[in-house]
């Protein structure tokens, strides 16, 4: 038996039956229209999770009231006109085998039009304050949920879920002791007060839509915050939504308004599975499914969780914008072909960045959402492309045109192969699992890779290509800083080097024997030294001294400095700019400076670095002069445009195409999608 077949078994849910136990958790992504409209955007997305083999679909929130809008281009059901586009997203999620239900609620606090709640709250995404509702009001909108709820089984839904989590939006507000101050009989005083609306809300619900319409109440198991609901009263309230018509429990945690949703869009530092033992502590006291969310990424525990009786079913989120064939894999014994989630946070950052009703996307899959825009089709006469790069825009690139159908040729001047990404590997963990990824696809794909090549017109002229995809890299500008003759200072170029190896450039400052000859061991060996192991390595030796300056404003530069705080260096981060990471959205950016807080590295920025010396560096800010303590100073450079080689390749082939960071700095995010916009162009 499969040790993974559990997670593939059906299960009910009332009258809904499951093919599996593998769900996706509502998410939004701003893929309807202004008019609240379903959209063939968001049916085409939804549609390839469904094929994907996925059991159960959440839609994202829909607004009971048309009045109340939730995000720029979210849903509702609050009126007959939207029926026919839900119709027609069941129709076509059903077809490809999967069932499918809506999140159903009321924006309240959050709204955009007319922020409500029950009591005053200052919503996280707006900063603005709620007007408090009216016993009166209460009633409306709870009739307004019974409607919705009717409009989602006329457009053909499974069942429906009812959004009570997180101290966010109406009901998860009236729910918590954080939001809910009355004092009438919805007093936030008394469990009793806080749930009558939800309780009631439920009731209605199965009077209106019949009690053989499926019910999942999403709830936070324990809002971890000192003034929220704990887990005794979530044990205490689960069998009471229950009895009120609850046909199963989706268990999350946390609250929305703690370090932008933290424990809902939670970052590589959360423990895997983090709201498990709040859902196994739930489910002994219910006799209906459970259900969990939150940071469930790898297949082993989802099924460690379903075959020892924890939850039911795993809800997956993430997972599924970066790899919707994942059930399918799993089930085929394909494990190891999954694209992985890196918990980058670019998802809601990618909607928190301006414009402000910026669609999602995801960075590691750069099809999701783009589902009407970009397809991978084979290709009726293959052609030979060549690649120039390993690192992520090149590695993709190179799968992708290998899935088409291309004969596929990838030169890298390194011995190996990840460029950036083998240095994001290493120096934050969580960027590996995408490194895997792409090198078993190129081998599973059998492309042409040939490392330690530098490639010039010449060489590939010899090749003759049909395309040329150009992905090589940003040019490190090293900053001009006086530096004095005794200073240790290394560069991103020397550290680029060191680690990816090569010959030191013309002019470049001496660095420490043991990292030379670390730089000069055979390419077979550097080939089966990776991330984790450089990782290790570095706990027992590296080659700074106990006082580290790092000096840049990048990611790369902020998550340096963490790293090597983490090997007990004492660390300062010089930055020129005020703003740290800039090339990242706030939730990232945010999780990375409590990084850097956590690990004790005194940030300073705005600075301008006027000498780097022995044992200090000295910089000016606002006119004023100061120091730091360095006996080791790292200087992570700027990034830069580097078109070069692709201007030299235009006589060798028509179809030169330059991706990735050599146009410029985007990230893993720039990688993917110009990758796949490129070679679906072909």
């Amino acid at each position: 038996m499969n040790s993974l077949d559990c997670l593939f078994e059906p299960l009910a849910i009332g009258s809904m039956l499951l093919p599996n136990r593998l769900a996706m958790s509502a998410m939004t992504t701003n893929y309807g229209s202004e008019d609240f409209q379903v959209t063939d955007r968001l049916i085409e997305y939804h549609a390839a999770r469904a094929r994907g083999g996925v059991g159960l679909i959440t839609v994202e929130m829909c607004s009971v009231d048309t009045a109340q809008r939730y995000q720029p281009q979210s849903l509702s059901l609050g009126d007959d006109r939207f029926i026919d586009g839900h119709r027609r997203l069941v129709e076509r999620v059903h077809a490809e085998g999967a069932c499918i239900q809506p999140q159903i609620s009321h924006p309240g606090p959050e709204s955009m039009s007319e922020p409500v709640g029950p009591s005053v709250a200052v919503a996280a995404g707006t900063g603005w304050p709620c007007r408090v509702l009216t016993p009166g009001e209460i009633d409306s909108i709870m009739d307004q949920y019974a409607a919705a709820a009717v409009r989602a089984r006329e457009a053909g839904y499974d069942g429906m879920e009812l959004h009570a989590a997180h101290a966010y939006m109406l009901l998860g507000s009236f729910l918590s002791p954080l939001r809910n101050h009355r004092e009438d009989e919805y007093r936030g005083d008394t469990l009793e007060g806080r749930a009558r609306m939800l309780l009631e809300t439920l009731r209605r619900i199965k009077r209106s839509a019949g009690e053989d319409f499926p019910i999942t109440v999403r709830i936070s198991g324990y809002e971890d915050s000192w003034d929220g609901r704990g887990l005794p009263e979530t044990q205490l309230l689960a069998p009471q939504l229950v009895a009120a018509g609850a046909d199963a429990i989706q268990v999350s945690g946390g609250v929305s308004h703690d370090k932008l949703v933290g424990q809902i869009v939670c970052g590589s530092h959360y423990r895997d599975g983090h709201n498990v033992a709040v859902a196994a502590a739930i489910r002994r006291v219910v006799s209906v499914p459970v259900m969990v969310v939150g940071r469930i990424h790898r297949p082993e525990l989802a099924a460690r969780i379903v075959a020892g009786g924890d939850a039911d079913i795993v809800m997956m989120a993430r997972p599924l914008l970066a790899d919707p064939e994942l059930p399918n894999k799993l089930r085929r014994g394909r494990a190891g072909e999954v694209r992985r989630c890196l918990s980058c946070e670019n998802c809601i950052d990618s909607m928190l960045s301006a414009p402000f009703d910026a669609n999602m996307n995801c960075a590691v899959n750069a099809f999701s959402g783009r589902e009407t825009e970009l397809t991978l089709q084979p290709v009726p006469s293959p052609r030979h492309v060549v690649i120039i790069g390993g690192g992520a825009a090149g590695m993709e690139a190179a799968r992708l045109s290998a899935e088409r159908g291309h004969r596929v040729t990838l030169l890298e001047r390194a011995p190996r192969l990840g460029g950036s990404l083998f240095l994001a590997a290493t120096v934050h963990s969580a960027n590996e699992p995408l490194l895997d990824y792409l090198k078993g696809e190129l081998q599973r794909l059998r492309v042409d890779v040939r490392l330690g090549v530098t490639a010039t017109p010449e060489l590939v002229a010899t090749l003759a290509p049909h395309a040329i995809l150009v992905a090589t890299g940003a040019r490190l500008r090293d900053a001009a800083i006086p530096v004095d003759g005794e200073a240790q200072v290394l560069t991103g170029n020397v550290l680029r080097r060191l680690v990816l190896g090569g010959e030191p450039g013309p002019g470049e400052r001496p660095v420490p024997a043991l990292l030379n000859l670390a730089a000069k061991v055979p390419a077979a060996v550097q080939r089966r030294v990776g991330p984790a192991l450089l990782r290790r390595l570095t706990r027992q030796y590296l080659p700074f001294g106990s006082r580290v300056c790092v000096i840049g404003s990048d990611l790369a530069a902020v998550e340096l400095a963490s790293f090597i705080a983490a090997r007990g260096r004492h660390v300062t981060l010089l930055s020129e700019v005020l703003q740290l990471a800039p090339e990242v959205g706030p939730k990232r950016r945010q999780e990375q400076l409590s990084e850097l807080d956590s690990a004790g590295v005194v940030v300073i920025t705005g600075v301008t670095v006027t000498g780097v010396e022995r044992t200090r560096v000295r910089f000016e800010r606002d006119g004023f002069s100061s120091e730091t303590a360095a006996d080791s100073t790292l200087v992570a450079g700027h990034p830069e445009a580097d078109l070069s080689l692709a201007e030299s390749l235009k006589d060798v082939c028509a179809t030169v195409v330059p991706i990735g960071d050599c146009t410029g700095l985007g990230l893993i995010r720039q990688a993917t999608e110009q990758a796949a916009r490129a070679v679906c162009a072909l």
